[in-house]
């Protein structure tokens, strides 16, 4: 089962295809695919997909490219776009009733567990640490054992 989703993972690192989504300052933005020369020199008989993610609104241009590594300009795009925050997703026209508040569509997303996720590995490391100690006193209390043992007169 293991080696089985370590393929399945390793043919999905495998595709080469990788997407970006750059939002323009007009609105909308553009949607860019680069795809690994490989692929396409190879009869490939499977159709490439890339899906645009929903909270890329108003996609006004899909651009392809076909090389190793995205151009110097296209890189320096994405990591621009990278850096700027996201635009808060839309909500979907509903009745009143099963709107959620403006409130609640800002707040979807905008919580990141960073404390949590740090006190859970603080204590991880203290109880691993702990069960060293106690497996190292376990050992030297065992060794005194064996060697009052050893040391005790047998009496008859």
């Amino acid at each position: 089962m293991l080696i089985k989703m370590m393929f399945i993972l390793a043919a999905v690192l495998a595709t080469g295809i990788e997407t970006a989504y750059v939002p323009t300052e007009e609105g909308g933005g553009e949607y860019l695919v680069r795809v690994e020369p490989d692929l396409v020199r190879n009869a490939n008989p499977y159709t490439l997909t890339s899906d645009v993610p929903a909270d890329s609104r108003n996609v006004r241009r899909v651009k392809v490219y076909v090389a190793d590594a995205w151009p110097s300009a296209v890189e320096r795009s994405i990591a621009e776009a990278a850096k700027r925050p996201r635009a808060a997703p839309v909500a979907a026209l509903a009745p009143s009733s099963t709107r959620l508040a403006d409130a609640e569509v800002k707040t979807v997303g905008a919580e990141k567990p960073w404390g949590w996720l740090i006190a859970s590995l603080i204590a991880l490391f203290l109880s691993l640490g702990l069960n060293v100690f106690l497996g190292m006193l376990l050992a030297q209390m065992r060794q005194r054992y064996v060697r009052d043992l050893g040391a005790a007169p047998l009496s008859s």
